[in-house]
């Protein structure tokens, strides 16, 4: 007698009710688990834990076919090629597929089916896992990668119809996976199956919004936003089709403007970007071998086999907490990153937390729990790391450059509380709230099959100096070579801010940064800190005596970028000094673009600034201390349509 299993979600449908976008490495991608139907302080409603999304590894190979209800076919004419056949799709698919496959330290299998499914309907929870070009009307994404978990523990027995269709979806026939009783559908074999496990994936590639085009082969990558390269966003879906979250790893090094497959955006303008979307950063591979880790078995596909690595032989982990310290609470969803010292690249990152939910039994629906001790159990991060000498950083998922809501639950739960609001901060020598060198990292040794734990952060309490509100432009995309951008801070500006203290340290200023063309790192000729004085509209800035310098300045791609100084309170003891003696009328934080060109890049144009044109309900009013220089910094003019989003960062003194 088969019977319905009423403990299974659709993931796009969970994260739609807390997110502004459908279904979304660096970390798992979530849903929730109501084992034990504890009861919420939400009346009526259940406990939900956090937890990350699995194929158990019964189900492995996971297939998938092809809908081959419609071709994809819907080109506008004005772009040109005809159209793709669902042969060059799938050709397309299995080297995505391959990608993953072939990674040595994990086991995770994507396979296509030997068969395709004519489904006149749109992709659903059918224990069928389709690769689609059928969409809405009104999916306006790229492409998505919706799957349907359990939310609780489950046994399954023989004849149990997971899906409700009056068809058995367990049979005691199978040990593992597969189409038992040849309807074109998948079973279960009876067993146990823990809350996350994944039982369809869909994936579904969108060719009717905005005119949308999908290319196949590397002559037809162009700069036409509309025309996608189709590998590159199978790869980035497939990473999700098995776990994986977005990363926030949207830049490699000085010299590699690519992030993570798995980051939630793709520069369709810039074909570099796009051709990069095919390759697997450290990233994609560090996480999708620490779900499916190769030797973690004696058998089954998690066993070693001719051309498997073992996990642990190449991979260590550096853990701890990270917390809040202007709240002084664990932070949901902030981001960690490590670097590798000797190459300068970032090679992994994680989010922090463990979290809750509210879960209302009656329509499935998830709600915020009402404080952060129901919600927010700890700070704690994981990253998986090769053999190393690492930096690690946190920063918060605060929108630049993804909001929290690209990226999972628990950092939406974080965004909630408050806790996305801090500096990026490194694990340091003296980690605490405040720091007297909060720009200077300590180097931490990993080891494979080891972790390196208690590397535990603090973000540092600051008063950040803004004279902008949100960021809503970047530019200026016509810029000659050699421009410079100045944001004046007067000087009873700097003393309110630091209320009088004749203690207060300066660490850092901050710049709001972007590119054109996403791959690349955005490098500017210098940044600088000076004095300067202002008449009128225009201002006489002290170029050539600056209290702080550094020339080929590496900026980052839609984020603020930090300039550390040396010595944070020599600093601060210079400024008020200056401004008591006179001799500082105003402070000036300047960027200057490079003074070569053409400018790198496919579409050659110069690094960008972020703008804040108040737009925005509420924003700041144009201040009128944002200037430019075209004539080598002569004169700088200012500028009336725009707040120029730059920073001066200002601390009260550490502890002795």
């Amino acid at each position: 007698m088969s019977r319905r299993t009423p403990t299974l979600r659709a993931l796009a449908a969970l994260v739609a009710l807390l997110a502004p976008a459908g279904a979304f490495a660096g970390g798992a991608l979530e849903t929730v688990n109501i084992t034990g139907d504890r009861p919420s302080p939400i009346a009526g409603h259940l406990l939900a834990d956090v937890i990350g999304i699995r194929w158990d590894s019964r189900c492995l190979p996971v297939r998938y076919q092809m809908n081959s209800t419609l071709d994809p076919v819907p080109v506008p004419p004005t772009l040109g090629a005809p159209f793709l056949t669902l042969a060059q799709a799938q050709a397309t698919f299995e080297r995505s597929f391959a990608s993953w496959n072939q990674i040595p330290t994990s086991f995770i299998d994507l396979r296509m089916a030997a068969t395709t499914v004519a489904n006149p309907g749109l992709r659903g929870f059918d224990m069928k896992n389709e690769l689609t070009f059928r969409t809405a009307a009104n999916f306006t994404a790229i492409a998505s990668s919706p799957s349907t978990s359990f939310i609780r523990d489950v046994t399954l027995v023989a004849g149990d119809d997971i899906d409700g269709d009056g068809d058995s979806d367990v049979s005691a026939a199978i040990t593992t996976c597969q189409d038992a009783d040849g309807d074109g559908d998948h079973e279960f074999p009876p067993g146990f199956y823990p809350a996350g496990t994944i039982l369809d994936n869909d994936v579904q590639f969108n060719t009717k919004a905005n005119g949308l085009r999908f290319t196949v082969d590397d002559a037809a990558i162009d700069n036409v936003v509309n025309s996608v390269d189709l590998e590159g966003v199978a790869t980035h879906e497939f990473g999700h089709s098995f776990g994986l979250a977005h990363s926030y790893i949207n830049q490699t090094s000085a010299g590699d403007g690519t992030g993570a497959s798995m980051f939630p955006f793709i520069d369709t303008g810039d074909p570099p970007a796009e051709l990069s979307q095919r390759s697997l950063h450290p990233d994609d591979i560090a996480w999708a071998s620490n779900f499916y880790q190769e030797g973690s078995a004696s058998s089954g596909p998690g066993a070693l086999q001719h051309g498997d690595v073992r996990f642990r032989s190449r991979y260590g982990f550096i853990a701890g907490e990270l917390d809040h310290g202007q709240l002084g609470q664990p932070v949901a969803g902030g981001h960690l990153a490590a670097t590798d010292l000797l190459r300068g690249a970032v090679v992994s990152g994680g989010y922090s937390g463990t979290t809750r939910l509210s879960f209302n039994p009656a329509n499935g629906g998830l709600f915020f729990l009402p404080t952060v001790a129901d919600s927010i159990l700890d700070g704690r991060y994981s990253i998986p790391v090769p053999f190393g000498l690492y930096s690690v950083a946190a920063q918060a998922v605060d929108g630049q450059p993804a909001a929290a809501g690209n990226i999972s639950f628990t950092c939406q739960i974080g965004g909630f509380f408050g806790q996305q609001a801090f500096n990026d901060d490194l694990y340091g020598f003296h980690e605490a709230d405040v720091e007297r060198y909060p720009g200077f990292g300590k180097p931490i040794l990993a080891l494979p099959g080891t972790t390196r734990g208690g590397i535990d952060v603090v973000t540092n309490r600051t008063v950040n100096i803004n004279n902008f509100g949100t960021q809503d432009f970047v530019g200026f995309t016509g810029a000659p070579a050699g421009r410079y951008y100045a944001v004046q801070i007067p000087a009873a500006q700097f003393t309110a801010a630091t209320a009088g203290n004749p203690n207060a340290i300066v660490p850092s200023m901050l710049f709001a940064t972007g590119i054109a063309d996403a791959s690349q790192s955005p490098r500017y000729a210098e940044a600088t800190l000076t004095r300067g004085t202002v008449t009128g509209t225009t201002a006489t800035i002290d170029l050539a005596n600056p209290l702080a310098r550094r020339t080929g300045f590496l900026g980052r791609d839609n984020d603020f970028s930090p300039f550390h100084f040396v010595a944070p309170g020599l600093m601060g003891h210079k400024i008020r000094q200056g401004i008591a003696d006179g001799t500082i009328e105003n402070l000036f934080l300047v960027l200057r673009v490079p003074t070569t060109t053409p400018f790198p890049g496919f579409n050659g144009l110069p690094p960008l600034i972020g703008l804040d044109g108040g737009v925005a309900t509420n924003d700041v009013p144009i201040l009128g201390r944002s200037f430019i220089s075209d004539d080598g910094g002569a004169t700088f003019t200012q500028n009336a349509t725009f707040n120029f989003r730059f920073s001066l960062v200002v601390s009260e003194p550490p502890t002795p």
